[in-house]
């Protein structure tokens, strides 16, 4: 489908109530009422005028729209969520996701990524340039150091494998030289079943640092005098780790 003016036989449309011991989300089937695919989207973002971005999730792979049928059907506010499935991502796969960054992008101030297989031509630079507030990666493949410095978001959450302790020493090195001018917070978890060498991230970075064997808290300053907080944490149970980097505003 390359463009949403088919007229659907149903609408499935999945909602929640709120009651005061949790959510119960309801599904039901509307039927046609004569809408198109995209009146059907525009009636059900118009509902109560909600003040929250819309969420916009799209499964790279099952779609093939144009960029100016996106423009024409969604709301300009909104959040992305781009997934790519677990095969490897074709030709056909990339341009569809770059299809709906240029659509969508500039309007978006939140954006989450799976599995989004970086390339020279499909890079972290070209979704991060963007004044977000928010980009969250889960296991973005071919993630690079240097591109990650590039980001102009204020938040950026990430969950991979890919990254290395030396990364990590080598972005905060790059964030005391001035890049992630921005950065207010970075998240960061991954996998591993040993206990990290912290010497190895706090190598040149003349950090004051409170550490154990689990558990290592640090602040670091950048060329602006602006001071950045540093934790990190092994969770042995979950063979966890998780690094939190925060600035205040």
């Amino acid at each position: 489908m390359t463009h949403l003016n088919g007229l659907p036989v149903s609408v499935q449309v999945l909602y929640s109530n709120h009651y005061t011991d949790g959510f119960q989300d309801i599904l039901s089937t509307w039927t046609n009422q004569g809408k198109s695919v995209g009146e059907w989207i525009q009636h059900l973002c118009s509902i109560n005028q909600p003040k929250l971005c819309y969420v916009k999730v799209f499964h790279v792979r099952e779609i093939g729209l144009d960029t100016q049928t996106l423009r024409d059907t969604y709301p300009q506010l909104g959040n992305i969520i781009i997934i790519f499935s677990n095969v490897e991502a074709n030709e056909h796969d990339v341009m569809s996701a770059q299809n709906i960054l240029k659509a969508l992008l500039t309007d978006s101030k939140y954006v989450c990524l799976e599995r989004v297989p970086f390339q020279d031509h499909f890079s972290l630079q070209h979704i991060g340039m963007g004044n977000l507030k928010w980009l969250n990666m889960q296991s973005p493949r071919n993630l690079n150091v240097h591109d990650l410095s590039t980001l102009n978001a204020e938040r950026i959450w990430i969950d991979t494998d890919q990254m290395s302790l030396r990364d990590l020493n080598r972005f905060f090195k790059l964030w005391m030289k001035g890049s992630n001018q921005r950065l207010q917070e970075l998240s960061i978890f991954w996998e591993t079943e040993f206990i990290p060498d912290w010497n190895v991230v706090l190598k040149g970075l003349k950090a004051k640092t409170k550490r154990n064997s689990w558990k290592t808290k640090l602040k670091i300053k950048n060329c602006r005098g602006v001071c950045g907080k540093i934790r990190f944490e092994w969770w042995r149970d979950q063979n966890l780790l998780h690094v939190e980097f925060t600035v205040p505003k």
